[in-house]
């Protein structure tokens, strides 16, 4: 994926923190990783997801194939379907651009509006819309392997390291071995395109609820388009019409739409779909449903969308790893929150799997998946066993600027959620500093970082919290077209021991640099010491959470509030 240059997004989080250096700023202001071994925690998640590519299943083209020109200014949206149909409205990470979606224009909004490249939230919108309108047509860019999207790790956080002699063990027979990839957090300073970790991690976090939202969203809104161009009208107050026939009549492959309704009560707008995906002889249910509420105007509404699909353990390009449900069968569940109100956007999205299908109980009294439908395999053999995710997000629709928070559980036992605080210092986006850590178990977090956990996975594992998070400073580099996070801009180094530290007084050595071979590097000698280098707060009296607020980073205000307030 592209690198966004800084003026394409314009202000995104603009308020947040901070300088390369340490020190406090002026400023007022995300299925994927091992689980731990120990027994209060549950057994290991599997971290081998699906391609990042959606080159398998659906023979239609992807929603970033150009099966469609885009090209010509005069199929742009008509914005009076709008009315009924939330436009401007998908998930998406704020760094993530479409250069690698489309290579040619972008309607009415070309590309150099924004730069080389267009935001793939703004680009995914105007997709969104396009279909609505009727001007592309679903059959040109329904993936169905977009459901099935998995999000994935940045090759730079969390890597697989070995270890011999490791000093928190106590039994000479785990001394030596290897962590389990997804747990070692900011691991690398960049990724192997050269931005600076954090950056890269964000994009990988959010690849599958950028797929799975903007594909809900594009086949909904293709519901109006059929039931207008049939020549139906759309539902008054208290009725509903029945475009199951028109979306079967698009001829997507392997695919077959058993109900698609658009009912209309009151001021909310109901889009429901059912479909079924063949896959070697055998069928995969998949629903969505949206409320939709307008507003006064086109720039005020607000509603939801649920998702449920159905895959399996053992069936390429359907599969939703984990370790916990005892069954093949699973299914993703997904909801995404939103409310605009002018230019203003915020968004909650959330995404889990589920043990089993036919699920029961998946969401909440807000439409939202809900973080206490826990999976037990005598109490609750249906509930959410393995990768839960939050996406928070509270910004301007016309710059892209405001505030964002990733949290994230790989397994329905975990001791903790993982987070992700990111900013900007300016609308230029020149520069910004991202907070990596640990917080409490997802159905109690407020969206901030708690702390950090340097053993999670290893001998002799503390899930106690110390006061650090990983840091990281980025600087936009215009000669290399990347985030430069390198040297001093970093403070994300640490041993993998429950002390974060290694005294090099004992036969420890890890593997610093990833490469596979232990002692491959000056530094992998068991007499040298290795101290961390994490970040922590300047002021002892203050939690990580108030420090890293202080530093001008802040949660985003969602729609229904984090769990911690449900």
């Amino acid at each position: 994926m592209k690198t966004p240059i800084p003026y394409i997004l314009l202000a995104l989080l603009a308020g947040c923190s901070s300088s390369d250096n340490d020190e406090p700023s002026n400023t007022n202001a995300q299925e994927q990783q091992q689980q731990t071994p120990s027994n209060d925690d549950s057994a290991n998640d599997d971290t081998d997801n699906n391609s990042d590519s959606d080159d398998s299943g659906s023979e239609n083209s992807d929603p970033g194939d150009n099966g469609t020109d885009d090209s010509d200014d005069s199929n742009e949206p008509d914005e009076s379907r709008g009315t009924y149909f939330p436009t401007e409205v998908m998930a998406s990470s704020p760094f993530s651009d479409s250069s690698e979606e489309v290579e040619r224009g972008f309607g009415n909004r070309p590309a150099v509006e924004y730069g080389p490249s267009v935001p793939t939230y703004l680009w995914s919108t105007q997709r969104i819309g396009r279909i609505l309108n009727g001007t592309v047509p679903l059959l040109d860019v329904f993936r169905v392997q977009s459901f099935y999207r998995n999000s994935t790790n940045a090759d730079c956080f969390g890597p697989q390291v070995s270890y011999t002699g490791h000093p928190d063990a106590t039994d000479p027979a785990s001394a030596s071995g290897t962590l389990p990839g997804g747990d070692l957090g900011l691991w690398s300073e960049s990724d192997s395109t050269g931005n600076a970790c954090a950056v890269a991690q964000t994009n990988a976090l959010l690849s599958g609820i950028r797929d799975q939202s903007r594909m809900s969203l594009m086949t909904l809104a293709s519901m109006v388009s059929a039931a207008l161009d049939s020549g139906m009208s759309l539902p008054a107050d208290g009725s509903s019409i029945d475009v199951t026939g028109e979306m079967n009549a698009k001829g997507i492959a392997d695919v077959t739409f058993s109900g698609a309704a658009i009912t209309r009560s009151g001021s909310e707008w109901q889009y429901t779909v059912s479909l079924t995906y063949t896959v070697s002889g055998s069928d995969y249910d998949i629903s969505l449903s949206m409320a939709h509420t307008p507003g006064a105007d086109l720039m005020n509404y607000s509603g939801h969308l649920t998702y449920q699909v159905e895959g399996e353990q053992g069936v390429s390009g359907i599969e939703f790893p984990g370790g916990n449900c005892s069954q093949n069968e699973r299914t993703r569940t997904g909801s995404l929150a939103y409310e605009r109100s002018g230019d203003n956007m915020s968004l909650q999205a959330r995404v889990a799997t589920l043990c089993g299908h036919s699920n029961s109980g998946m969401f909440n009294s807000d439409n939202q998946v809900d973080v206490n439908n826990k999976y037990h395999s005598v109490d609750n053999p249906d509930g959410w066993s393995e990768n839960f995710s939050i996406f928070g997000a509270n910004f301007a629709l016309t710059s892209l600027a405001g505030q964002y928070a990733y949290v994230w559980q790989a397994g329905v036992n975990d001791s903790n959620s993982r987070i992700f605080n990111i900013g900007f210092n300016s609308p230029s986006l020149d520069n910004g500093e991202a907070h990596f850590g640990y917080g409490t178990k997802i159905e109690e977090t407020d969206g901030l970082i708690q702390g950090f956990i340097c053993n999670w996975a290893g001998p002799g594992n503390d899930h106690s919290m110390q006061a650090f998070s990983q840091r990281q400073f980025f600087e936009y580099d215009s000669a290399t077209a990347t985030y430069d996070g390198t040297g001093s801009k970093a403070n994300i180094e640490y041993a993998p021991t429950t002390s974060c530290s290694y005294d090099g007084a004992g036969s420890f050595v890890f593997d610093i640099d990833a490469s596979g071979v232990l002692g491959d590097t000056a530094l992998e000698d068991a007499s040298l010491a290795f101290s961390q280098d994490l970040w922590a707060p300047t002021d002892p009296s203050k939690t990580v959470a108030e420090s890293i607020t202080d530093r001008g980073l802040s949660v985003p205000a969602v729609p229904y509030t984090w769990p911690v307030d449900e």
